[in-house]
């Protein structure tokens, strides 16, 4: 841990310190390293003075990490979450064959398909929290637990043809589905902060693609095995197995590195000085900055609408178009091919350039554009799929990769990563189980009023981009315009003193915004679970 006395004596830096630390719109300013800015501020602790505790925010480690160390780290920690993302990507091409099985309807359908992020909407939050103060690890360790004996449970609907046993095991998958990828984010962070920290988050979401093309290009196959669905769903939750099995893999290995390389645990600093706020607490929600719940509060529904686009996809073409299953799965999965490739190198490009928010609205653009061709053209269904495949690149990368800028703060990642993943899930319950009432209540069941509430939400994220952007440069200097190592240098002297915390408050916190959110947070949540009951209850 590092401390920063408030005194004049610690925040006058010595002339060789600030030779090191120039402003950053010098034109001979240098972008220095994580380990660099660490030395600095530790250099210049007089003996004996009185501290104040600050967290390891920007520089979660005093020295480099050899590469070794993140390479083998990063292994482990990619395919972990592997078998979870085939066991819950498998569904979107079989839903006509799983209303024809169980004999459900379109919105019972939207309840299968949202299921796990039902306790997922409060549970992020506490794992979050639990995750910042007893470690990541160990949270992705439990959460695969849920998940194997979930996927277990759901693959024995395959033998029932029972509905509820389907939803329960989707369920019990969620206790762990969110939670390990906030998991994973947090261990990312670690590893990597200051250097490629956004390549990372995309290298992730890019291998997440190569699972969903192989699971959906397989989910049909699969159900057609010996005559009998059920091998779709226990095919995938075997896989699930070697998730459990590639944690505590990473849990013996971070275990054998030096004490120093490992990710600090919120409880191995609960008897220092000051520390007190590390002690596990919801409160450490209330830490969280103001500029981070407003783009949390406005993402309200826009990060739904590629979930419930895609869950459709499959049956948009077969209704459209008169596609057959199979190859409406097939067609589905090109979706996730360009993104493979595409993802890490917006995830460079934000390390190296920045310039995040622009993708916000060049993303809402692409989608726009491929709901309309899909919905209401009948030009060829790869044309609208290769365009969205595009769009998808960039959309989820964006804003993952923003949350440490708007955060500030390793010590909440864990608590931001879980708070925007209840978000993501109570948007995604809401507007997967709309989507599938309002298809039940158009004539021939058809999208065409699904598809335009998908266009009009996309609108409104296109007018966020610029938006957020002017946030960005009046509440954090642009923070999120910058490259990697820049933006972490802003914060180390906005956070050291040299730069006035005051003129950069969207990393302050705002009761009135913290309450707000929370409140519309709640409400939000009561809703999301009143129409899963009513609509996965309903026949």
């Amino acid at each position: 841990m590092v401390s920063l006395a408030r005194t004049p004596s610690l925040l006058s830096l010595s002339a060789e310190k600030e030779s090191e630390l120039k402003p950053l719109d010098s034109p001979s300013a240098e972008i220095v390293t994580i380990p660099q800015l660490a030395a600095t501020l530790s250099s210049n602790v007089p003996p004996g003075d009185s501290a104040v505790p600050v967290s390891d925010d920007i520089f979660s480690s005093r020295c480099p990490i050899p590469l070794r160390y993140k390479l083998c780290a990063l292994c482990t920690i990619l395919f972990s979450s592997t078998g979870v993302i085939f066991c819950e990507k498998t569904l979107s091409p079989l839903k006509s064959t799983l209303k024809k099985q169980l004999h459900i309807n379109n919105a019972q359908y939207g309840a299968i398909s949202s299921a796990s992020n039902l306790v997922n909407t409060i549970l992020p939050i506490l794992g979050g929290i639990g995750m910042d103060y007893w470690g990541a690890t160990y949270a992705a360790i439990l959460s695969s637990v849920f998940i194997f004996v979930g996927a277990l449970v759901s693959a024995c609907a395959g033998n029932t043809n029972h509905y509820g046993m389907l939803v329960g095991g989707r369920i019990l998958m969620g206790f762990g589905s969110t939670v390990i990828e906030s998991a994973r984010n947090k261990l990312y962070a670690h590893w990597f902060q200051g250097s490629y920290l956004a390549f990372i988050f995309a290298l992730d979401i890019a291998w997440g693609r190569v699972v969903v093309v192989i699971s959906e290009s397989s989910s049909v196959p699969m159900s057609e095995i010996n005559g009998w669905w059920g091998w779709a769903l226990w095919i995938p939750a075997i896989t699930t197995a070697l998730d459990l099995a590639l944690c505590c893999l990473y849990w013996l290995y971070e275990r054998s590195v030096p004490r120093e390389y490992r990710p600090t645990l919120g409880q191995d600093d609960k008897g220092r000085e000051g520390w007190s706020k590390k002690r596990f607490s919801w409160a450490t929600v209330l830490q969280l900055p103001m500029f981070f719940w407003i783009v949390c509060l406005t993402q309200v529904p826009q990060s739904a609408i590629i979930g419930v686009y895609s869950s459709n996809l499959a049956d948009i073409q077969t209704r459209t178009r008169g596609t057959s299953t199979l190859a409406a799965g097939y067609n589905s999965s090109v979706q996730s091919i360009i993104p493979i490739v595409m993802t890490p190198l917006v995830g460079m490009f934000f390390d190296k350039v920045g310039w995040r928010m622009v993708f916000v609205s060049l993303s809402a653009i692409l989608h726009i554009l491929t709901f309309s061709l899909m919905g209401f053209t009948t030009i060829n269904a790869l044309c609208p799929i290769i365009i969205s495949s595009f769009g998808f690149t960039s959309d989820v990368i964006t804003l993952v990769a923003s949350i440490p800028v708007l955060v500030g703060d390793d010590a909440l990642l864990g608590t931001a990563f879980g708070v925007w993943k209840a978000f993501l899930n109570t948007n995604s319950i809401v507007l997967d189980v709309v989507a599938g009432a309002v298809q039940d209540g158009t004539p021939d069941q058809s999208y065409s009023r699904v598809l335009y509430i998908l266009i009009g939400i996309a609108a409104l994220q296109v007018l966020w981009g610029p938006i957020y952007d002017y946030l960005d440069g009046k509440w954090l200097g642009h923070s999120l315009r910058f490259p990697e190592q820049k933006r972490v240098q802003l914060r180390f002297q906005v956070r050291s003193g040299e730069l006035e915390q005051l003129s950069y408050p969207g990393w302050t916190v705002r009761p009135k915004v913290t309450w707000g959110t929370l409140a519309f947070l709640a409400g939000y949540i009561v809703v999301a679970w009143v129409l899963y009951i009513v609509y996965s209850l309903g026949k």
